[in-house]
């Protein structure tokens, strides 16, 4: 039993370590909540408190937020990062209203928000996009298309506010198990964990979220699609298809038929200049053997 013990502490020293140093990754400090719900209250809230007791050579606290040693700014600027993104929620709600006017386009949440309200001030607004099986590319032209009109399209040299739409997939590929490395990829993870819905059409969200098992309680939902087809649409799919790909720049042309090539098909689309999950988990790690 003692044994059993030790064995239980340490999995939640090491649990809470690794909680701490990912979000610090993101400059996100957790209140001891917020580490005891991120546990999915596996452990005790007690325990919790205890544990981040016992971390104190490591792990600092102010004004109930914990932290890596030398990091105290990281409360302040939490502060800070809730006001921009109330102000950038604010901007995704209205578009998300106006790329709900095609009746392709299923869900619209925002992504890339690790941590409650931690968008940057210059950052531009990520989203991520569920289409109609075998209307990917109409959805995509639709959305993107609208933005770029509208001068709301990120650059390199300006992101603040502007509108990121690299992310698509169909109501028929509801699972992105594929998209995760093997066997940790804490940062896809909290990816699709801390997603905020901004538009659903008929649950297609609660279908999402099953097919990725983050429904409470397991609930499985039985997904049926019928679909009729339509040839013109068809056709008007596959033009949108071949328009995208041959405007598309060069660069990101490259990048994808190296490491992520296998992420644009018609049936997802991620269209990032780089993957991040695999630099992250080496920083992670990195840390982590430091305070071993």
């Amino acid at each position: 039993m003692k044994d059993l013990y030790i064995n239980y502490k340490s999995n939640l020293n090491l649990a809470i370590k690794k909680m701490i140093v990912f979000f610090d990754l993101f400059d996100y400090p957790l209140s001891a909540f917020e580490i005891y719900i991120k546990l999915e209250k596996k452990y005790s809230l007690s325990n919790v408190f205890s544990e981040l007791d016992s971390l104190s050579l490591f792990i600092n606290k102010k004004n109930g937020f914990y932290f890596l040693n030398g990091r105290e700014k990281l409360v302040e600027l939490r502060q800070k990062r809730y006001n921009y993104s109330v102000r950038k929620i604010k901007v995704a709600k209205r578009y998300a209203k106006i790329f709900s006017l095609l009746p392709y386009v299923k869900v619209v949440t925002l992504a890339n928000v690790i941590g409650s309200h931690n968008m940057r001030d210059e950052g531009d607004i990520d989203f991520f996009i569920i289409t109609s099986s075998g209307r990917l590319w109409l959805s995509r032209l639709f959305c993107a298309g609208l933005a770029k009109s509208l001068n709301k399209r990120p650059t390199k040299i300006l992101k603040k506010d502007k509108l990121c739409l690299s992310f698509y997939i169909g109501d028929d590929n509801l699972n992105l198990d594929n998209l995760k490395i093997k066997p940790e990829d804490p940062y896809f993870d909290y990816w699709l964990k801390t997603m905020i819905l901004l538009y659903n059409k008929k649950e297609v969200y609660e279908d999402f979220l099953s097919a990725n098992n983050l429904l409470e309680n397991n609930e499985s939902r039985k997904i049926t699609l019928i679909r009729k087809n339509n040839n013109f649409l068809n056709n008007l799919e596959k033009i949108a298809k071949y328009i995208q790909l041959k405007i598309m720049p060069e660069e990101l042309r490259l990048v994808l038929k190296s490491s992520n090539g296998e992420f644009i098909n018609d049936k997802i689309l991620k269209l990032y200049w780089r993957d991040r999950n695999a630099e992250i988990l080496e920083k992670l790690n990195y840390v982590l053997n430091q305070i071993a």
